[in-house]
């Protein structure tokens, strides 16, 4: 499985781990499953962090793909299919980072590691929790 991992994942995987519950931990490091970082995680960090309500995302800015690599991940860029089907979804969610991550579970058949309920509440959304 490719798993696709939404920003506080991934930030709680390289910050915080003990926050990760223990079944998605399970899955992250199932050597069967692939990780999948996105542009999205460092856009929203960079983001985030440049408004200072992010300070902690500094380290995984600093190095992105070095992030990804220690976490034996592969990164993926936003294309333009992503982007036109993150625009067509038909979900009120206005976050533009949630509607991208979607979009590119969806066009990638990747799925979504979050615990976001505004995402889990997205029915087309292949979730994992």
């Amino acid at each position: 499985m490719r798993l696709l991992l939404d920003t506080h994942i991934l930030l709680w995987t390289t910050l915080k781990p003990e926050l990760v519950p223990l079944s998605l931990q399970a899955q992250l490091s199932d050597p069967q499953n692939q990780v999948v970082l996105s542009a999205v995680n460092a856009w929203e960090m960079s983001i985030k962090h440049a408004l200072g309500r992010l300070p902690e995302a500094a380290p995984l800015l600093a190095d992105f793909p070095a992030v990804a690599s220690r976490l034996g991940a592969d990164v993926l860029d936003i294309s333009p299919a992503h982007a036109i089907r993150a625009g067509a979804l038909e979900w009120a969610h206005r976050d533009p980072f949630d509607r991208m991550l979607v979009a590119q579970a969806l066009e990638e058949g990747l799925r979504l590691v979050t615990l976001d309920g505004h995402i889990t509440g997205f029915a087309q959304a292949p979730i994992l929790r």
